[in-house]
């Protein structure tokens, strides 16, 4: 009844301010905007609709409407919606249960604006997981799969968390689908032996559980030998996945393969090494919200599952970007002795591509500086392929070198601050990764080591839309 109140008071407004009641109107409202979904006092859930509906003298030069969520423990969140529909999703289940206020805001040519009234909706959902793992044990790592299971069953499933893995063994034909419940694997399904570096069985996968195992909140974790994005001369580009009786899935598939699931996954987890890149980032970022993954090469036992599925077990309404920070922090602890990384960070932001290129620019423009770009790129905190450098700590030294121009500098500040903005924890352990701050970066030091790659990174979406790889070709 709410509903339809509510809807009736917009008709009637609108019939009025159009002045279609008792002939013409002649002092008619430039512009009104309305949210016309969700309702006020309404309870929501999962996918919802925002839509808002303009009318008025101006109606027809409105270019976009900004929604503005602001509520629970979060900055005020802004959706934008585009003519002729004015509408646009919101995925409530990134957002804690509580009341939140929403308000549109209609844009109109000649800088008109006009906001709606502010209308209230409460988000409850009943939070429920599918922690999905893709286990290429087809290699060397083949050992050390039975010891993640068992660490997976040591926590188990719940009515609120399913653990769904796929698992292919080198010495063994065929693969494995199971639930992993406490204390025993409860097999889903036995399938023929699988290339697990083709994208279309990872695919195939993700949908398979998804489909059957539905929940407000997915992770999904892809586990293996991982090199980034990076490939050398005449072999593919390295990706992720590698399959010894088969390929492996390079950068380029792996983001087709997000591009086709049917809806996002929450949290992406790459317990493979490498793989904490903002070009692997970039070429998946539009199925995805948090990226866990490492800079640096991962220990062949991996993350810590137990400790990980714990987190999910004791509190499964945990927040997205908390539960992200327990992993890094679980497996940190893990690796005392050193030598390790692992970062949580934003995938749906461009901030950092959009920074990475005005950075880019800037050296491009300020070619008396090259020198000293190269010989700092030289000392950035470097991984297992030296050419893999942490983002921000090039900004920072770049920054902090007097002898590089104030347009680089500024923009190097521009850098280290869009990465503050989009990692949510970080963490490392060990001298040798002292300089690490969640995001690598391709930066080549030789002529050598850019052309061995540059062929591959000009397949990548970071390289279409940014100009790293022509200032990478100035440099050198």
């Amino acid at each position: 009844m709410k509903a339809l109140v509510w809807k009736f008071l917009v008709l009637v407004l609108v019939v009025f301010i159009m002045g279609q009641v008792g002939g013409s109107c002649s002092n008619c409202i430039d512009l009104l905007v309305v949210i016309t979904s969700p309702t006020n006092g309404s309870t929501v859930s999962d996918m919802v609709e925002l839509k808002a509906s303009v009318v008025g003298s101006l109606a027809s030069s409105v270019t976009r409407v900004e929604f503005t969520i602001t509520g629970g423990p979060y900055p005020p969140s802004i959706f934008t919606a585009y003519p002729p529909s004015y509408s646009t999703d919101w995925d409530t289940t990134t957002f804690v249960n509580g009341t939140y206020s929403i308000k549109a805001k209609a844009y109109a040519s000649g800088g008109t604006t006009r906001e709606s009234p502010t209308i209230s909706v409460t988000v409850n959902n009943d939070i429920k997981w599918t922690f999905m793992v893709y286990i290429n044990g087809d290699n060397n790592l083949e050992s050390v799969v039975q010891a993640d299971l068992n660490e997976m069953m040591a926590v188990g499933s719940t009515n609120k968390l399913d653990i769904i893995v796929q698992v292919d063994k080198y010495q063994e034909s065929g693969c494995w689908r199971y639930k992993v419940n406490q204390g025993t694997l409860t097999t889903l399904a036995t399938l023929p032996e699988q290339d697990f570096g083709d994208p279309n069985v990872l695919l195939n996968f993700i949908d398979w559980a998804m489909t059957n195992y539905p929940a407000s909140r997915y992770v999904l974790v892809i586990w293996d030998h991982g090199g980034g994005w990076r490939r050398k001369a005449g072999e593919a580009i390295k990706g992720i996945s590698y399959d010894d009786h088969g390929s492996h899935i390079d950068t380029v598939e792996l983001g087709n393969v997000f591009a086709s699931i049917s809806r996002p996954i929450h949290i992406v987890g790459m317990d493979a090494c490498l793989m904490q890149m903002e070009e692997v980032a970039h070429q998946i970022m539009f199925r995805g919200y948090y990226l866990v993954a490492s800079e640096e090469t991962i220990p062949g036992n991996g993350w810590p599952y137990d400790d990980i599925l714990q987190e999910l077990k004791n509190n499964p309404n945990i927040e997205l970007s908390t539960f992200t920070e327990k992993i890094v922090n679980h497996y940190v602890a893990e690796y005392p002795g050193g030598g390790v990384t692992l970062s949580s960070r934003i995938l749906y932001s461009r901030e950092v591509a959009y920074k990475a290129n005005d950075l880019a620019h800037a050296i491009r423009n300020n070619q008396n500086a090259w020198g000293t770009v190269k010989e700092i790129i030289s000392s950035t905190q470097r991984y297992y392929y030296s050419d893999y450098k942490d983002l921000y700590d090039f900004a920072k030294r770049l920054k902090d070198n007097g002898l590089i121009p104030t347009a680089i500098k500024n923009a190097a500040q521009a850098v280290m601050n869009a990465i503050n903005n989009v990692v949510i924890a970080e963490g490392h352990n060990g001298t040798s990764m002292a300089n690490s701050h969640g995001i690598s970066i391709w930066l080549p030091h030789s002529t050598d080591q850019l052309n061995a790659g540059k062929a591959g990174y000009s397949l990548l979406d970071f390289a279409h839309d940014t100009e790293w790889d022509e200032m990478l070709d100035d440099l050198y």
